[in-house]
C-alpha cells in the first residue's frame, strides 16, 4: 500500500508516538511534544507499553495475553537465540487501531526498553505512513549492546563480542545476526532518524545499518522554569550544608557501574586533600565507598522523582561531575547547567559537544582520573573562570535547550516531512 500523502503544513496534523512510557521521563519519551501538540490544535496519540497517566490520547498496547507471551516466551526465546526486539507482539496490536490508520505520522521513540515491540514492524509501518523515529542511544547500530565502550566492531558487522552479557543477559553470542537482522529491517524502511547530539549524529553516518537514512539534530529541551538559579545559600540550607563549602554532586549507579564514571570519580576524589570543608551530593543510587566519608561530608540523595529535590541539590552545588565513559546526550549536565552549576566531563562522548566545552563548560581527557581531579581543584580556584563558565553555560542553555525550541524544532520536522512530495 502507498504511503498516504497529506500535506498538512498548515492545517491539522495527527501524529502517533510509539513508546515505552508516558510520563515517566518524559522528556525522552514525546509526552512532552504530544501534550503541546493537543494545546495548540492538532491531534496527538501516544501508544505505550506502561501507561501512567490518565490522558484520553495514550493507549495501552496490546492485552493480557500479548503481555504474557512477552514476558515469558518471547523474552525467555530470544535470550536463549541472542536476539533483543525481534520476537515480542503487544506492539503489533497498533496495526488494528483506528487511531493508528487515521495518523499522518508515526514518531517511534523509546521502542527497546522493554520486550513489547519488534523492530520488525518498521518496514511494515513505513510503507503506509511517514515514520520518524528518535534514535537515543546507538543500540540500533550494533550487534546487542547499547554502548560500544571503544568496540569498533559495529562498523563491520559485530560477532565474537567480548560483552554479550551487557547491558542485559543473552545466552550465547549472536551479535552477528542480530546486527544483519538490523541491516535488513533497515534498508527495507523508509524513516526519517532524529537524534540529540552531533557525536550520535557521527555515529549515525558511519553505521553500515542506519547511514543511508535522513538524520536530523534536535537537542532534548528542558523547562527553563523550573530549571534556573535560584538563591544558593536556601538551597544550601535545605541539605544542611555550610553557605562557605565547597560542593561537588554527582551520579552514582553502582559499584559497578561501567558509564557513569564512578570508579574515576572515586579515584580523583581519593587524590584530592581538600583545603575546606568539602560535600558531596551524590544522585540516583547509595552505598558510595566509606573510604570518601573520611574525606568529605557525603549527602546520598538517591532516586529523587521530586524535581525540585534535584533542582535545589544542582542549585546548591559548586561543580556537577559527569565524567561519562559513553553518552548519548547528557541530560543533566544541560540541567546543572541551567542552574548555574558548571560541569566537567570526559572527552569521547556526546558531552563535551552539549556542554559547549570548554566555553560552557570543562573537557578532560577520557579515563583520566587525574586530569579530573586537577580540573576540579582548579575550578575551586579561579573565580574569573568560574563566573565566566556559569555566565556561558546560563546563556548556552537559553539559546539552545529550551523546551519551547525542542518541541518547535519537532513541529517543524513534522510539517516538512509531511509536505514532501
Amino acid at each position: 500500500m502507498a504511503k498516504k500523502k497529506n500535506c498538512t503544513g498548515r492545517g491539522l496534523m495527527k501524529i502517533l508516538t510509539i513508546t515505552t512510557w508516558d510520563s515517566a521521563g518524559e522528556q525522552f519519551n514525546g509526552y512532552q511534544i504530544h501534550k503541546v501538540l493537543n494545546q495548540i490544535g492538532h491531534k496527538s496519540d501516544m501508544s505505550v507499553m506502561i501507561k501512567q497517566s490518565h490522558n484520553e490520547g495514550i493507549h495501552t498496547l496490546g492485552n493480557v495475553l500479548t503481555r504474557l507471551y512477552d514476558k515469558t516466551f518471547a523474552a525467555l526465546l530470544e535470550s536463549l537465540l541472542g536476539l533483543r526486539s525481534i520476537l515480542p507482539i503487544s506492539g503489533s496490536t497498533v496495526f488494528l487501531k483506528k487511531y493508528y490508520h487515521d495518523a499522518d505520522l508515526i514518531h517511534l521513540q523509546i521502542i527497546h526498553g522493554n520486550s513489547f515491540f519488534s523492530i520488525l514492524n518498521i518496514p511494515l509501518m513505513s510503507r503506509r505512513h511517514k515514520v520518524v523515529w528518535t534514535i537515543h542511544d546507538p543500540w540500533m547500530m550494533t550487534g546487542h549492546c547499547i554502548y560500544p565502550l571503544g568496540c569498533e566492531r559495529w562498523k563491520y558487522g559485530c560477532g565474537d563480542c567480548q560483552k554479550f552479557e551487557i547491558p542485559f543477559r543473552v545466552r550465547h553470542d549472536s551479535t552477528a545476526l542480530m546486527w544483519r537482522i538490523k541491516c535488513w529491517i533497515m534498508h527495507r524502511s523508509d524513516v526519517t532518524l532524529i537524534v540529540a547530539s552531533k557525536w550520535m549524529y557521527d555515529n549515525i553516518r558511519a553505521s553500515p545499518i542506519l547511514s543511508h537514512l535522513p538524520c536530523h539534530i534536535i537537542p532534548l529541551g528542558i523547562d527553563l522554569d523550573k530549571f534556573r538559579q535560584i538563591d544558593r545559600k536556601k538551597c544550601r540550607e535545605e541539605f544542611g550544608i555550610p553557605d562557605d563549602a565547597d560542593v561537588l554532586a554527582f551520579r552514582f549507579k553502582g559499584t559497578d557501574d561501567h558509564i557513569k564514571g564512578w570508579n574515576f570519580i572515586k579515584e580523583a576524589l581519593i587524590s584530592i586533600n581538600p583545603e575546606k570543608p568539602t560535600y558531596l551530593l551524590i544522585f540516583d543510587g547509595k552505598g558510595a565507598l566509606d573510604i570518601l566519608k573520611e574525606k568529605y561530608n557525603v549527602i546520598e540523595l538517591g532516586w529523587s522523582k521530586d524535581l525540585a529535590t534535584v533542582i535545589h541539590a544542582l542549585n546548591a552545588a559548586d561543580i556537577f561531575l559527569m565524567p561519562s565513559t559513553a553518552e548519548a546526550f547528557g541530560m543533566m549536565a544541560v540541567e546543572s547547567m541551567a542552574c548555574g552549576t558548571p560541569v566537567i566531563v570526559f572527552d569521547g562522548t556526546a558531552l563535551p559537544d552539549v556542554i559547549h566545552a570548554p566555553e560552557g563548560g570543562i573537557s578532560v581527557p577520557a579515563r583520566d582520573s587525574k586530569a579530573l581531579a586537577d580540573a576540579i581543584t582548579g575550578l575551586l580556584k579561579d573565580e574569573q573562570r568560574y563566573a565566566q563558565l556559569v555566565e556561558n553555560g546560563l546563556r548556552i542553555v537559553r539559546e539552545e535547550y529550551s523546551l519551547e525550541k525542542y518541541i518547535q524544532r519537532h513541529i517543524e520536522l513534522y510539517k516538512s516531512i509531511l509536505c514532501e512530495e
